[in-house]
């Protein structure tokens, strides 16, 4: 079951039926569900154009309100949203859905506790209005109210049990409150509901790697990748948990203390052989970079710095790598290569 709540919600059906001053017009009605579904198909201008003709035969239809006021929130003109929602309860004060779109955009501008009354008001008309109980939750936390924010949750939850949102929650405040099990357990939960749920995913690698299990964080960053390849958080984490990883692993630390004992130039080279087995970059260097401190002669280190160097587009730097490595280098040990070092610094030169 895929989530339901990318964001705070805005439902994009038809508003509840509910009782007004006088009855819509029949073309009115027509008009509104015409509205509704180029709203769903994304196609704002027919929408617009429904919603308008209708409101010509019923000006004072209120779903057809709530309906131009999704119109101007998928667009972004919020002031215009809010006027239009507001016009809906003007209209007919049992309009849930325009109580909560309109406590939407005060949970989106940070009005934690006029987003909480419209919610309620939602709930009020309809306790079972699930979109509206989310967004409550997520005013409460707002607010501060953390045990009812979880409360509004854990009802969803209870009510449907198939949406991953909520979990993602649960589990996103049990990794603020250092709950690292419970974190887990939740945001689990989650990404089992919803396998392309990116940001439940690296909350889930947060939560492992708060709890100092790192190759499970990278596995939750990695499938975050998979669900969204431009997630940049999750890359960087990603790339992050896999070096913590590879620095805790008992069979480096084992060969870091022997070679690093020997204190030589070699050990230093094959140190750094080491690290860039493990993709730890940063290491490698520095390992390269103590071998020519050991032996301002040894060639492979210098040739070393000049790849690295090179692959990281550090051309000054590879220069200088690449021009040391041609003083201290054997054409019999290395051929092929001072032949590349020469072509990139210019032959000529030496």
């Amino acid at each position: 079951m895929v989530r339901r709540f990318l964001v705070p919600a805005v439902f994009l059906g038809l508003a509840a039926g509910c009782l007004h001053a006088t009855p819509p017009h029949p073309r009115a009605l027509e008009c509104n569900e015409l509205c509704a579904q180029f709203i769903g198909s994304g196609d704002l201008i027919h929408a617009e154009v429904q919603c308008d003709l209708g409101l010509q035969f019923s000006p004072q239809y209120a779903d057809l309100w709530v309906n131009k006021g999704l119109i101007y929130l998928r667009r972004e003109q919020t002031d215009k949203a809010k006027e239009a929602f507001i016009k809906a309860l003007r209209y007919n004060q049992e309009q849930a859905q325009a109580y909560n779109n309109l406590g939407y955009i005060y949970l989106k501008n940070q009005e934690y506790g006029k987003a909480h009354d419209n919610f309620q008001r939602a709930l009020k008309v309809n306790p079972d209005y699930v979109e509206a109980r989310y967004n409550l939750a997520l005013s409460f936390r707002g607010l501060g109210e953390r045990e009812k924010a979880r409360k509004e949750l854990r009802t969803i939850v209870a009510v449907q049990p198939d949406l991953a949102d909520p979990h993602h929650w649960l589990g996103v405040m049990a990794l603020e409150d250092q709950a690292f099990e419970e974190a887990v357990d939740e945001l689990t939960k989650a990404t089992h509901l919803d396998p392309k749920f990116a940001d439940a995913w690296m909350s889930l690698g947060n939560a492992y790697a708060e709890a100092g299990k790192y190759t499970e964080a990278r596995d939750a960053f990695t499938s975050c990748l998979e669900a969204d390849p431009d997630h940049a958080q999750c890359r960087n984490n990603a790339a992050l948990m896999n070096r913590k990883g590879a620095l805790l692993d008992p069979s480096l630390k084992e060969v870091k203390e022997t070679l690093t004992g020997q204190n030589t130039a070699e050990s230093q080279f094959q140190l750094a052989r080491n690290y860039r087995d493990k993709g730890l970059k940063n290491e490698e260097e520095r390992a390269y970079r103590k071998c020519v401190k050991l032996d301002g002669k040894y060639a492979p280190c210098y040739y070393a710095l000049y790849e690295l160097y090179q692959e990281d587009r550090r051309d000054k730097d590879a220069k200088v790598a690449c021009q040391n490595f041609l003083k201290f280098a054997s054409r019999e040990e290395s051929a092929k290569e001072i032949d590349s070092c020469e072509k990139y610094v210019g032959s000529e030169t030496y």
